[in-house]
């Protein structure tokens, strides 16, 4: 039995939506349904059933919570028992990785099987806003972090570049896209322009970047119509999954999730503004070996993973 059918199980229960739960998790439905179908085979019983769109526990169901609960507890018990006898000498020797949110929220849930083949997920996230990594890495703060993971628009990016106190190791680029449903996008469309944007219902993530990003594609032009501009990132799901509002992703995230989420349509933005995602360090401050071999191995796995994406949106020089 795998845990982490376990934590989709537990997921599932607390959202009341197969759906709900794919998207917090970051995995596809199909993958999700198959997953719990597997979990019920296993246990000779099911777990959920229909109640009108949602879904709720059956007696099994409910009864397997709290077990589920303690089983996942017990296997984190268990590998933070057994970290200090590992080779690399437990987690004091973990590399530890600043990171803006798009990275700590979401390259590491949309890439999570891709990145533990890599060994890329066994790492402290730190996350920070771009502001505090910088002056941790200008100032080189003994207590600091030695490494963070940014997301810089391209509007800032040669400024960043011509910092002499600053490595820039770029992995990708990407452009802000338009995500909804079919309730307020149609399948068959194939690009947004600006000035229809602005008359839609938009509910989007309130984060300093990010903002930054949309105000360099929508120079001049107000929203007439925003539902929601916070950090509640579930109830902007729930009004972008009913088709109250639609809401801003990314080119880069369209690629890693957009196949598998079959009820979200991704629709590119017509002169939408760029960002770039990469490393960031000290340049009078040398990377520790392992700090140094994760940088490596991530750029291979980006590379590598992500080729076809690499092609059609390669790096600026």
């Amino acid at each position: 039995m795998r845990v982490e059918s376990l934590k989709y199980f537990l997921e599932i229960a607390q959202a009341g939506s197969f759906s709900l739960a794919a998207r917090h998790l970051y995995v596809s439905q199909q993958g999700l349904s198959k997953s719990i179908q597997a979990l019920e085979r296993e246990l000779g019983t099911t777990l959920f059933k229909r109640a009108g769109k949602r879904v709720c526990l059956t007696e099994a169901g409910r009864d397997l919570v709290s077990l589920a609960e303690d089983c996942i507890e017990s296997q984190k018990r268990l590998t933070e028992g057994m970290r200090k006898h590992s080779p690399e000498g437990g987690s004091t020797k973990t590399v530890r990785l600043a990171a803006m949110p798009f990275v700590a929220s979401g390259m590491f849930s949309f890439m999570k099987d891709q990145l533990e083949a890599y060994e890329l997920r066994n790492v402290i996230l730190v996350e920070k806003n771009f502001p505090d990594i910088v002056e941790n890495i200008v100032q080189a703060h003994e207590n600091s972090e030695t490494l963070a993971m940014v997301v810089v628009p391209d509007s800032a990016l040669d400024a960043l570049r011509e910092n002499p106190a600053i490595v820039f190791v770029p992995l990708f680029n990407s452009s802000i896209m338009l995500m909804g449903t079919k309730k307020l996008i149609s399948p068959k469309r194939q690009r947004f322009f600006i000035d229809e944007i602005v008359s839609l219902p938009i509910a989007y993530y309130s984060e300093p970047v990010l903002d930054t990003v949309l105000g360099d594609t929508f120079t001049g032009r107000s929203f007439q119509n925003i539902i929601m501009h916070a950090s509640n990132i579930e109830l902007m799901n729930e009004y972008v999954q009913t088709g109250q509002a639609v809401t801003f992703s990314d080119s880069f995230s369209a690629f890693t999730i957009g196949n598998e989420q079959n009820d979200l349509l991704f629709v590119p933005i017509e002169g939408a503004a760029t960002f770039s995602v990469g490393f960031a360090y000290a340049a009078e401050r040398p990377l520790e070996e392992r700090s140094a071999a994760y940088v490596k191995r991530f750029k291979n796995c980006i590379d590598t993973v992500c080729k076809s994406y690499l092609t059609r949106h390669p790096l600026s020089s």
